[in-house]
């Protein structure tokens, strides 16, 4: 066999793993969004969801830990404050395609990531749109960020930069069970929500830190507690609308 027989057999071999790749994270993503598909109303309530304030943060000094599971492995998590988050979905991201070759721990217990912002910015949210573009992405690197931009003609008159990067939240989920879950996601751009649990800490089997949270919404870079400023969250109820699930 020459060396052109070998790399024939080589290529063919290579496409063959890949479309094996392809057809399993296709797989994967179809029985991840069947698992989650029906989630049910836990109740509702008449009170509209208040999107101007900022969040509500209550420390909480040495909480137990808890345990959680993620799709594969069991986690450790240690809440480091009772926190509601309520505002408008600027962008949402759980599409991690290739699931079982380049996810993470972190990407097999936090199923979903949010991006919301609240105060003037949730209130105008043509305007808002319109001078502002929000994309939350994930790279071939496992960083999951969220990218946001004046568009150009940039006008200062809606919202400096100092008062959007404080008003907006890039939330990285743990669901506490399959119905919260599914509610989060049915949250789709532009739905207005209130999701209420712990920001958290969290570690896996060996005990390795896997990421700590954001504790405050002014921070804005990889120097923060929350390694790029990223709120990391256990969710235990999530509101749209009037319908809350939990």
């Amino acid at each position: 066999m020459d060396f052109e027989d070998i790399w024939k057999w080589f290529c063919r071999l290579s496409l063959i793993i890949f479309i094996i790749i392809v057809i399993n994270s296709i797989l994967g993503d179809i029985l991840f969004r069947i698992k989650f598909s029906f989630p049910h109303v836990s109740s509702t309530t008449q009170v509209p969801i208040n999107t101007y304030n900022d969040p509500i943060q209550n420390m909480l000094d040495n909480a137990k830990y808890m345990k959680v599971n993620g799709e594969k492995y069991k986690y450790a998590i240690q809440p480091q404050a009772e926190y509601s988050l309520s505002g408008l979905v600027v962008a949402k991201n759980n599409n991690f395609w290739f699931r079982d070759v380049m996810r993470s721990e972190f990407d097999d217990v936090f199923l979903i990531d949010l991006g919301i912002v609240w105060g003037e910015l949730a209130s105008k949210p043509k305007e808002l749109h319109k001078h502002w573009k929000f994309k939350s992405t994930k790279t071939l690197g496992q960083a999951r960020q969220l990218q946001w931009r004046a568009k150009t003609p940039y006008n200062n008159t809606y919202w400096d930069l100092n008062y959007v990067s404080s008003h907006v939240s890039h939330t990285h989920i743990i669901p506490a069970n399959a119905n919260v879950m599914g509610a989060l996601l049915k949250v789709k751009k532009n739905d207005i929500v209130k999701i209420d649990g712990y920001l958290v800490d969290i570690y896996n089997g060996k005990g390795k830190t896997l990421g700590k949270s954001s504790l405050s919404r002014t921070d804005t870079d990889a120097t923060s507690r929350g390694y790029g400023a990223c709120e990391e969250m256990y969710a235990k109820q999530v509101q749209i609308g009037n319908k809350i699930y939990k």
